[in-house]
């Protein structure tokens, strides 16, 4: 993971924040952003992995994406 995140990642990070504020921190959330480059082995060159919320809340988020993924029938997820 990079310690400098872009300009692009820093507003994506700005929003997040506003909008844990407007829900007093009642929120949960995991998230993984990162930019590659496909000509060369998909090396990822711009990443930041996230996580707010119960311990309990995130687990049981990360079960439920990876069985999702599991039975999604494309190569490609975009949902």
């Amino acid at each position: 993971m990079n310690n400098k995140d872009s300009k692009e990642l820093d507003n994506i990070l700005t929003a997040i924040g506003k909008w844990v504020k407007k829900h007093d921190g009642n929120v949960g959330f995991v998230g993984s952003f990162h930019a590659f480059d496909e000509k060369k082995d998909f090396e990822i060159f711009d990443d930041r992995i996230l996580a707010f919320g119960p311990k309990e809340l995130i687990l049981m988020d990360l079960k439920e994406l990876a069985k999702e993924i599991k039975k999604e029938k494309e190569d490609f997820v975009n949902w």
